[in-house]
């Protein structure tokens, strides 16, 4: 039994000195860098809408809010000729191609506030604490108006 016991002991010695010096005698393998082309206006646009997987996709419209959701909705029924996509709490409106027209965001507050700004050649709509057909309709006039 002892004998075993060395006989093991020994063994399993061998083995990681084996182990390691064949491991060092490979080569290390370098990973090659490419140069990546940095993106155009277009490509930065459509990637802003974008998700990777479906699952992503699923995963933002889980993280929204009740208010955030039913502000979806009614962006829904005002925008129905256009596709919503939800990325990052922002909900932004696509055309035919998949490209953004504009981006709305609602932020839950105590006093309504509706600001109209511009990110990245887009018109970027903020509503805090304020869930109104009529102020949609008025942004669903101005983006068509700017888009003909």
């Amino acid at each position: 039994m002892l004998a075993a016991l060395l006989f093991l002991i020994i063994g399993f010695s061998l083995g990681y000195i084996y182990r390691g010096t064949k491991s060092s005698s490979c080569p290390q393998t370098t990973t090659v860098r490419r140069y990546q082309a940095p993106l155009t206006h277009q490509q930065k646009l459509y990637l802003k809408s974008m998700h990777q997987t479906e699952s992503d996709r699923i995963r933002e419209l889980n993280k929204l809010s009740s208010h955030q959701s039913t502000f979806l909705r009614l962006l829904k029924q005002t925008f129905f000729h256009f596709e919503i996509a939800v990325k990052d709490n922002r909900f932004i409106v696509l055309d035919r191609d998949h490209f953004p027209l504009a981006i709305f965001e609602y932020r839950d507050g105590t006093q309504p506030i509706k600001l109209v700004d511009q990110e990245d050649g887009l018109p970027l709509h903020l509503y805090k604490a304020l869930i109104s057909s009529d102020e949609l309709k008025k942004d669903y006039a101005s983006i068509i108006s700017t888009e003909k």
